[in-house]
């Protein structure tokens, strides 16, 4: 019954999918999963969800040794299980090239670096030796630079999240900033790096449990990745879609903007106050003030 509640909402956001592989809605899958976190196996998926659990064959471009990857404009189907990936390359000519195509979804996630490159039979011996590749998981994303690419796996020095699709890294910054200044912070830091994106319990425990110690200090608070800055209450996360899991404090959100918007400061971020007392429930508070900072890379939401 919860399901099907959860389903026919969504449909009030998003009509049926008029493609073979067309999600209802981003945010109507993310509700499936988590009512369910076995959605993605069942025979309902291919057909409300087929992008968001990654049943779609892959489109990504394909082009060998370009000195520029924007400008490859060659495309392959890769299949189903497949990421684009743009690998960059340097040899003892000291040139860049930039080899474009896919690859199984496995080897993005592994770490493995890609080999190096040996000569071509019957040209110049010039040995390419492999700098760095990024991956990524929507059609034709891979013309750009590796460093321009979503990560697909956590760098060192994050605490790795998993739950059904969802899959997030997520490291504290300590030194206080406001909201804007720590949303750039969080991508100096790491590339891809936002303010953290919370999408559940369990991803809220998560962050209780693994980063708990690290908040020890902390007595004003942690941005996090909660915003409603258009609209008054209505609260989004980095990028714009509805935020659908609160862990509010008792009496809130209570920015008195409400009743008289030309009132400041307004409360349109939120922050985690993981003091014993709040044992890390949430606030409305201005974004102009100054706190630590809770990121996250957002490699599948």
């Amino acid at each position: 019954m919860i399901r099907a509640a959860i389903f026919l909402s969504a449909l009030c956001l998003a009509s049926a999918a008029d493609t073979p592989c067309k999600d209802i809605s981003s945010d109507a899958c993310r509700l499936l999963v988590a009512a369910s976190p076995n959605f993605c196996t069942t025979a309902s998926a291919q057909v409300e969800c087929p992008s968001f659990c990654g049943l779609c064959t892959r489109t990504c471009y394909q082009c060998h040794g370009v000195n520029d990857p924007t400008t490859c404009t060659t495309s392959v189907n890769c299949g189903v299980g497949k990421q684009c990936i743009v690998s960059e390359t340097i040899g003892d000519d000291f040139i860049y090239h930039y080899n474009l195509g896919c690859v199984d979804k496995s080897y993005c996630t592994s770490g493995t670096d890609l080999p190096h490159s040996p000569p071509a039979v019957g040209r110049r011996t010039v040995y390419k030796r492999n700098l760095q590749f990024g991956c990524c998981d929507t059609d034709l994303c891979n013309n750009k630079l590796p460093s321009e690419l979503t990560p697909t796996t956590c760098p060192s020095g994050t605490h790795e999240f998993k739950d059904g699709q969802v899959h997030v890294c997520y490291y504290l910054l300590k030194q206080e900033r406001n909201a804007d200044d720590g949303a750039k912070a969080c991508a100096d830091t790491f590339h891809g790096g936002k303010l953290a994106y919370i999408p559940s319990r369990a991803a809220d425990e998560f962050i209780k449990s693994s980063l708990g110690s690290e908040f020890a200090g902390d007595h004003s608070g942690t941005f996090i990745g909660v915003f409603d800055k258009e609209h008054e209450l209505s609260f989004v996360d980095t990028d714009g879609s509805p935020q659908v899991f609160f862990d509010w404090r008792h009496g809130q959100p209570n920015d008195p903007n409400v009743n008289d918007p030309i009132r400041e400061p307004a409360q349109d971020c939120v922050r985690m106050f993981p003091i014993d007392r709040e044992h890390f429930t949430w606030q409305d508070k201005p974004c102009e003030q100054l706190a630590w900072t809770l990121c996250s890379i957002n490699i599948h939401k």
